[in-house]
């Protein structure tokens, strides 16, 4: 009987903590994207030439975890900078970013079937706009796949797809390795 006692209790601390380790993330509305800030992530796509592009882009939590910025570099050019926040009037993580190219894209991120759903307008700089949507499946803690999508004549034509990869990046500000 001691023996059952002692077991139950276990299990249950067991279950509490796993409850209250839950707590923050369910409180963190940006936890659906959050798992891709640090280090860096690591990706190649080939062009219609042929030619790899070779992707790196950094996420980071800012303004004490209330957003995420990110960068993107082409070949090591800046090609986009923006972030992820919370909308509460919308309830949905929201996204914006402009282009090296002068377009601008805004958007909404959701969790769906295990996936992220990021549906966005781009505002060419030409005024021209196009509706696009990206799936990203998170395949470890350290790689993702993210397929970009457009909408051609009411159905969605996927256009490409990319595997990332994330590496450790050292923080001179911080002297430390992060992931």
């Amino acid at each position: 009987m001691k023996r059952l006692v002692t077991f139950v209790l276990a299990v249950s601390s067991i279950g509490l903590g796993a409850q209250t380790a839950a707590s923050p993330a369910a409180s963190d509305p940006l936890a659906p994207v959050a798992w891709m800030a640090g280090g860096v992530w690591h990706g190649e796509v080939q062009g219609p030439d042929g030619k790899a592009t070779k992707i790196e882009t950094r996420v980071e939590r800012e303004l004490n975890g209330k957003a995420l910025s990110f960068s993107s570099s082409f070949d090591g050019v800046m090609q986009y900078r923006g972030f992820f926040a919370y909308d509460a009037e919308k309830k949905s993580i929201v996204f914006s970013y402009p282009s090296a190219d002068g377009g601008l894209a805004n958007g909404t991120v959701a969790s769906k079937d295990g996936s992220l759903l990021w549906d966005f307008q781009m505002t060419e700089a030409n005024g021209r706009v196009s509706h696009f949507q990206v799936h990203t499946d998170q395949t470890g803690s350290d790689d993702y796949t993210w397929a970009l999508f457009a909408l051609k004549k009411d159905a969605w034509v996927k256009l490409l797809e990319i595997h990332y990869h994330r590496t450790q990046t050292y923080d001179e500000s911080n002297a430390a390795f992060s992931a």
